[in-house]
């Protein structure tokens, strides 16, 4: 299976070094991977060529050097395809129009409004543009969790996404409670039907997706809460591995993914855990980025054990 990233790989162009260390340091806080800098052109080339970024940030004035200009040799620097590039200054996007739109830049950015976020709605990366979300949500009570899951679900069927339910029959049964006449329209499932083995419950999530994409669902939003196991630290890492491992598997998928996790019955180690397995924590109807998210391939070798092991064992 190839690997894909879910966290942006960028490239910052700016000949201000402390500009480039508050960038580098504001982006990564927020989830984006920043592979490296350059200050000049030449620079830039070579490390878009080595480096094969997905975004680069770049500066419209590079000393005597125009960033205008650059834009054009950056779009073809990468040998697998053209990375965006974001034109970035202190100026006003309004007094650089024209040269903007003339570029072959994605669009503009003030560096004042530079965040993660902004980056990714320039390049149309959103829960509903086509992109796995994926979410934590630790909740210590019923209201906890429904006040988090009930808009969740409600804001999905009015958008006509399909929606998927996998929780232990307790939540399903309060949640169905809360729903009312929509309940009709999700689809429930005992986790403990579906969270059999990490391999059997990825291939029923593949194929749930799938099919109702099929169908015409623009997204498929699921809540999904795992069966821990006690027995042993292996499968206890299995899941984890399971967890950080969806980020790759699901990356490229219009899905938006909400895992519950029972305060009240599960251990410490797995709590702190899917805050680094899941790029975003939920509470109620707000989401904010995971401070201790982990690059899946990190985290899973942490574990002792390799990330295509999430694939080895599917039927």
């Amino acid at each position: 299976m190839a690997i894909e990233r879910l966290a942006l790989r960028c490239l910052i162009v700016d000949d201000s070094a402390g500009f480039l260390v508050a960038a580098r340091s504001l982006l990564e806080r927020e989830g984006i991977t920043v592979v490296g800098v350059a200050s000049t052109g030449a620079e830039a080339l070579h490390r878009a060529e080595e480096l094969e970024p997905d975004v680069i940030l770049l500066d419209v004035g590079l000393g005597e050097e125009s960033g205008f200009d650059l834009a054009r040799g950056l779009a073809g620097a990468t040998p697998s395809g053209p990375p965006s590039v974001i034109l970035i200054s202190t100026r006003s996007g309004d007094d650089l129009a024209d040269l903007i739109e003339a570029s072959p830049a994605v669009g503009f950015l003030s560096k004042l409004d530079l965040s993660a976020k902004a980056i990714r709605d320039l390049l149309g990366i959103r829960p509903d543009g086509g992109r796995c979300v994926h979410e934590a949500l630790v909740y210590s009570t019923i209201e906890e969790f429904l006040a988090a899951t009930v808009p969740f679900v409600c804001e999905g069927l009015d958008a006509e996404d399909a929606v998927l339910v996998a929780t232990k029959p307790a939540n399903l049964r309060m949640l169905r409670e809360a729903l009312d006449a929509d309940a009709g329209r999700v689809d429930f499932v005992d986790s403990a039907e579906w969270y059999r083995s990490p391999a059997l419950t990825l291939e029923a999530y593949d194929r749930y997706v799938q099919v109702r994409l099929k169908r015409g669902a623009r997204q498929v939003r699921i809540i999904g809460e795992p069966v821990w196991p006690s027995t042993s630290a292996r499968e206890v890492a299995a899941w984890k591995r399971y967890e950080s491992g969806l980020n790759v598997t699901f990356a490229s998928l219009p899905a938006w993914v909400v895992c519950p996790y029972d305060a009240g019955e599960l251990p410490d180690g797995i709590l702190a855990d899917a805050e680094r397995t899941h790029p975003a924590l939920r509470s109620g109807q707000v989401t904010r980025p995971s401070p201790r998210y982990t690059d899946p391939e990190i985290f899973v070798r942490e574990l002792g054990l390799e990330l295509p092991e999430i694939q080895a064992d599917r039927p």
